[in-house]
């Protein structure tokens, strides 16, 4: 496992660096640009920026209670999180930053999608 992570970072470090502030402003802008009811059922959301992708085999992750009031991922008692995993986004992306930026809000709105009570294929249908 140890290999692995390290052959990912070493990927990651080939392509171009995005430094936390700058992934973190492609974040903030997908989510500026959700439609306003969006963001208001995001109020109670933590949306943290991780680097623990290529452990998850994932772009993003939501943990948490999705609206209909039914968990996901084992949420329950802590606050729902939307986690935006930049390592693998940037290995996958980020020699490109217009895909990266695209890839980011792609993301966004699929791990919204899951707090707003759809399943994997509930996303999939509406091409997020």
């Amino acid at each position: 496992m140890a290999s692995d992570a390290r052959r990912d970072h070493e990927a990651m470090s080939e392509r171009r660096h995005y430094s936390e502030q700058e992934f973190e402003r492609l974040v903030s802008s997908a989510l500026d640009d959700l439609p306003v009811e969006f963001q208001r059922a995001l109020e109670d959301v933590a949306i943290v920026v991780s680097d623990r992708g290529a452990e998850n085999h994932a772009y993003g992750m939501y943990v948490g209670w999705k609206v209909s009031g039914m968990p996901f991922l084992a949420g329950g008692g802590l606050p729902d999180e939307i986690l935006i995993f930049r390592d693998t986004l940037v290995r996958d992306f980020g020699d490109d930053p217009e895909r990266l930026r695209q890839q980011v809000l792609q993301t966004v709105r699929h791990e919204v999608g899951h707090h707003l009570g759809f399943d994997e294929k509930g996303v999939r249908r509406l091409g997020l």
